[in-house]
């Protein structure tokens, strides 16, 4: 199952053209560190609902405070639906144990939103560090690298899954071109089904299923 990723970056003129095009999924910049928004969020979060598409969101860790980084996410984050996703992008160096401080803001949020975020990482920074403890955590691993850029996943360039025994999901290119978006966008892939990738989602409110998003 073939999904993007996006932030204000991309410039989407078609969400018609890029449901069409196979895509199931798509996971949407919605902060970054203690107080940026990005200005497409909020539109974009009823852009891929509408185009049918299954909802991330992610939150780009600056590696300031992690409480104070979650709790920015969690106060603009909003309503999310069944089965929709909420994402930490952790991409930098900054760090000597990037695993601690990526821990502390997937609890902090799962205990807000009563589910388990995912990670979101490069192949470089899961092998240049321990990621024991989240892994053991049981936090989704969605982890990325390009190799040739290609369109289509090249198992050649699978990354690595670090203490994981498996990946949810691989960005495999950062060049994709996809009808209905103008410039590059990140290309990602799942063996799960839609079913199983919304397990890691928003779960069904058993007590007032007559109040919450459907």
């Amino acid at each position: 199952m073939r999904g993007i990723d996006l932030s204000h970056w991309n410039n989407v003129i078609d969400w018609d053209k890029v449901k069409a095009s196979g895509k199931e999924f798509c996971i949407i910049k919605a902060t970054e560190g203690t107080t940026y928004l990005d200005p497409t969020y909020k539109e974009r979060k009823d852009k891929v609902r509408n185009a049918g598409m299954l909802l991330g969101v992610y939150h780009f860790a600056n590696s300031t405070n992690a409480v104070k980084e979650a709790e920015w996410f969690l106060s603009q984050v909003g309503e999310l639906k069944e089965g929709e996703l909420v994402v930490l992008d952790y991409e930098n160096y900054k760090l000597s144990n990037p695993a601690s401080w990526c821990l502390a803001w997937l609890n902090h949020v799962e205990k807000a939103l009563g589910f388990k975020p995912i990670l979101y990482t490069y192949h470089g920074i899961l092998k240049s560090y321990n990621w024991k403890k989240v892994s053991d955590n049981n936090n989704g691993l969605w982890s990325s690298r390009y190799g040739l850029q290609e369109q289509t996943p090249n198992l050649k360039y699978q990354p690595s899954n670090g203490s994981w025994s498996f990946r949810m999901m691989w960005q495999y290119c950062s060049k994709g071109i996809v009808p209905g978006i103008i410039g590059n966008v990140g290309l990602n892939t799942t063996d799960m089904s839609l079913n199983t990738l919304k397990k890691y989602g928003q779960p069904v409110c058993l007590h007032c299923p007559t109040h919450c998003p459907k």
